[in-house]
C-alpha cells in the first residue's frame, strides 16, 4: 500500500513553490529541500501556513536554535515521529549537540547539557507534549529562577506546541526520510 509521502513524490512544482523550497534551505541552513516540505508543497495553501510557522518559532526569537532543536527531537521520540526525530537529529549534530545528548533526547526525551537551564526548558517541553494542561505557575516560577524571562517561556509553550503539529503532520502523511538526514545521522 502506498503511502501520502510515496503518492505524492516529485510532484511537479509551481515557481512560487520552488521558491518557497530555496527560502527553506536558506532558512535552516539545509543543503536540500526537506521531503516534508516537497509532500507538502502539493498543497500550495497548506504549505503557505506550515512553512513560516516553523520558520518564525524554530529560527528566530530569543531562545536559541540548538535549544529549540533539541525539544524538536525529544518531542519528536516522545510522539515516535521518525521523520521529524531523523530531521532534527540531523540539525542537532550540525549545529554542535553532541551525539551523546541526541541519544539521551531520543531514548530518555531529556539530556544533560552544560547548561542546567537547558535541560528544564527540554523538560518543560516535553512535558506539555504528553499533556498541555500540566504547566503550571510554578513552572514559570522555576524557570524564571533559572534565568528565562515570560517571553522565553512564552517560546518554550511554542516550540513544545510546534514540535507537537508537526510530528502530526509528518505521521500522517508518512514523510519518507532524507537519504541527506540518514547520511548525516550515520557519520556520527
Amino acid at each position: 500500500m502506498k503511502t501520502i509521502s510515496t503518492i505524492v513524490d516529485d510532484v511537479s512544482v509551481s515557481p512560487e513553490i520552488e521558491e518557497t523550497f530555496i527560502k527553506i534551505k536558506k532558512a535552516l541552513n539545509a543543503p536540500f529541500t526537506p521531503n516534508f516540505f516537497r509532500v507538502w508543497g502539493i498543497s500550495p495553501e497548506s504549505l503557505k501556513g506550515i512553512w513560516p510557522v516553523m520558520n518564525h518559532i524554530l529560527t528566530s526569537g530569543r531562545v536559541g536554535r540548538q535549544l529549540k532543536e533539541m525539544i524538536f527531537v525529544a518531542i519528536s521520540s516522545l510522539k515516535g515521529c521518525h521523520y521529524c526525530e531523523a530531521a532534527h537529529h540531523a540539525f542537532c549534530l550540525s549545529i554542535g549537540v553532541t551525539p551523546e545528548q541526541i541519544d539521551s533526547l531520543i531514548n530518555n526525551y531529556t539530556a544533560d547539557t552544560a547548561d542546567p537551564k537547558d535541560k528544564a526548558a527540554i523538560d518543560f517541553a516535553v512535558r506539555l507534549a504528553k499533556d498541555s494542561h500540566s504547566s503550571s505557575e510554578q513552572d514559570f516560577l522555576a524557570l524564571r529562577e533559572l534565568g528565562f524571562d515570560d517571553e522565553e517561556i512564552m517560546e518554550i509553550i511554542a516550540m513544545s506546541g510546534m514540535g507537537v503539529f508537526y510530528n502530526h503532520l509528518a505521521n500522517a502523511t508518512k514523510i519518507n526520510i532524507d537519504e541527506g538526514f540518514v547520511k548525516k545521522i550515520s557519520k556520527k
